[in-house]
């Protein structure tokens, strides 16, 4: 358990911070006309909005992810902005529950939606699509921004048929950006789902690889991946040992052809360590070798 000193200090930091500066004042007007994924709200999401009080908000004062507002009182899962360092304001579903303490959304799958929704081509998958309070990728983007600004943990939340759940959680996660086609990084695991994503099979791995879509072949394989796998947007190998970008979710020795699972979700938290290699390998560099 975090002592009671600790949270107190993470609440106290951002005022600390800020003393003697002077702060920017955003009305909730042009925040709104900042936000990076605009496009994915309506008017009822931004009535929605947990911590954007009528007038606006102070710039330096907005949490920079969920953990950040849970530590800072938050306690209503729901809608929240929030601002990364030297990176536009987001909306992000956050869980501030008390089992969750400021889970931050990247992505949620419930199978309301046919192979159609997740066949999007690369912009749609760098800039977000889908409904924040349902079925939703967030974006590459802005998932290089949030992750960029220090360790995170990641975990990947799988129910199957039964409504049994199950999790795999690495140490330490982050999306580089652009410029190495957002290169996936991963730290150790744990978990009860298995390790789906690290791990070095038949079909490659996961870890250190490259985004793919359908007109973006970015994979190992000699076909494409995206393609082959119904249009979804994913870290591909040669081709996939886990896939929640689709109507049919993957992860080996969990939900496959024989045990169907009916949700997945990613969520990440600022970790305590990271345990990935520094200096990280630049995409296409030091991948394990592995026979198609």
């Amino acid at each position: 358990m975090t002592p009671q000193w600790t949270l107190v200090l993470c609440f106290l930091l951002p005022w600390t911070l800020v003393r003697g500066k002077s702060l920017t004042f955003v009305s909730r007007t042009r925040l709104y006309t900042q936000l990076a994924n605009r496009h994915q709200l309506n008017d009822a999401h931004l009535r929605q909005l947990l911590n954007v009080p009528f007038s606006g908000v102070y710039k330096e004062l907005v949490a920079k992810d969920c953990r950040a507002a849970f530590l800072n009182m938050r306690r209503t899962s729901g809608l929240y902005v929030v601002w990364p360092k030297d990176s536009p304001p987001m909306v992000v579903y956050c869980d501030q529950s008390l089992a969750g303490q400021g889970w931050t959304f990247l992505q949620r799958n419930t199978l309301q939606h046919n192979a159609s929704f997740w066949s999007q081509d690369w912009q749609k998958y760098r800039d977000g699509f889908g409904d924040l309070m349902g079925d939703h990728w967030l974006g590459n983007d802005l998932i290089y921004h949030l992750t960029r600004q220090s360790p995170f943990t990641v975990r990947f939340v799988l129910v199957d048929g039964q409504g049994n759940r199950y999790h795999a959680d690495y140490s330490s996660f982050r999306v580089d950006g652009k410029e190495t086609d957002y290169t996936l990084r991963l730290g150790d695991y744990s978990g009860n789902a298995g390790d789906a994503l690290t791990v070095m099979n038949e079909t490659g791995t996961h870890d250190n690889m490259k985004f793919s879509t359908v007109e973006r072949d970015n994979d190992r394989w000699s076909k494409n991946c995206a393609e082959i796998t119904g249009g979804a947007g994913w870290w591909f190998d040669s081709c996939r040992s886990a896939l929640l970008n689709t109507e049919h979710i993957y992860w080996g020795g969990l939900c496959d052809e024989n045990r169907s699972c009916r949700a997945a979700s990613i969520m990440i938290k600022p970790a305590s360590k990271n345990c990935a290699p520094i200096p990280l390998p630049g995409a296409g560099q030091y991948y394990p070798i592995h026979s198609s």
